[in-house]
């Protein structure tokens, strides 16, 4: 074999093993690429039983499971829980320190046009929080009657809902900032006369404070304008992360995951039905 030969052999033995070198950093950066994991910070409060509370040392409630769960399903993804005040969770998301914002969170029309809300996570369980005299049951019987609620909730959407489509049975509604436990006082002592909202949040406040009010949960069939859904909220520039989301609790309908933390925490099955998921 002559020296040129030798030559020309050993230089596309030279370029094959660069091209091979060449295929293997690629292929290591592709897989470095596709297991790479995005960190997610969700922000939520720690004192909102059941939607998310502390436990001894563990942060837990229907909010946070369910979260857990879309989790373990997202692999490219990491969610990391923030505790905040109810009033700066949508703060949080405003300035990019948070992308989920996690505490039975109802859609209303500004909302809407600012975030991105996932499928529904639970039917709200709501109830009409009167005082022991009244005891109201049924929202045929609110009608005149004065409620008070803070302003920007989806409970004003409903009221707002209602007032227009109903003009001439119309319930008064007034507007404040005053935290559920303050409202509740005011129910027990008359001054206003109801208040439309979480059964569990309502109860539990009320048993905290000491104050003692009828809590009735109402037949919906007749008035679909007051049934609520429990959404997760995200920043309007998380599409992609609110579609895995989305087909996460799709697929925790559908193994009864959603129902199974309803009556764990609940004490009912309250998972939307399939028909929200398509």
């Amino acid at each position: 074999m002559t020296i040129k030969k030798v030559a020309a052999f050993a230089a596309v033995g030279l370029v094959s093993l660069a091209f091979l070198a060449a295929c293997g950093q690629s292929n290591k950066q592709t897989v470095g690429t596709a297991n790479q994991v995005t960190k997610v910070v969700v922000a939520q409060t720690a004192d909102s039983k059941p939607y998310a509370y502390q436990d001894g040392d563990s942060l837990t409630g229907f909010d946070i499971e369910v979260l857990k769960a879309i989790d373990d399903k997202l692999p490219d993804y990491k969610f990391d829980y923030k505790t905040v005040s109810d009033e700066a969770i949508l703060t949080d998301l405003d300035a990019g320190r948070s992308q989920i914002g996690a505490n039975n969170f109802g859609k209303t029309p500004e909302r809407e046009e600012k975030y991105l809300f996932t499928y529904p996570i639970s039917e709200n369980v709501n109830a009409i929080f009167s005082n022991k005299a009244n005891a109201y049951k049924s929202i045929k019987e609110l009608i005149g009657k004065k409620t008070e609620i803070p302003a920007g909730t989806n409970y004003g959407a409903i009221f707002e809902a209602w007032n227009k489509k109903h003009p001439d049975q119309k319930i008064i509604v007034t507007y404040s900032e005053r935290p559920l436990a303050d409202r509740l006082a005011a129910v027990e002592s008359g001054q206003i006369d109801f208040l439309f909202a979480s059964k569990a949040a309502g109860e539990n406040l009320a048993k905290t404070h000491g104050v003692t009010v009828a809590s009735n949960i109402p037949d919906l069939a007749k008035y679909p304008t007051f049934k609520t859904y429990e959404y997760f909220i995200l920043d309007n520039a998380q599409e992609k992360l609110r579609k895995k989301m989305d087909k996460a609790l799709k697929t925790l309908s559908e193994d009864g995951t959603l129902e199974k933390l309803s009556e764990k925490f609940y004490g009912g099955n309250y998972a939307p039905s399939a028909e929200v998921f398509k």
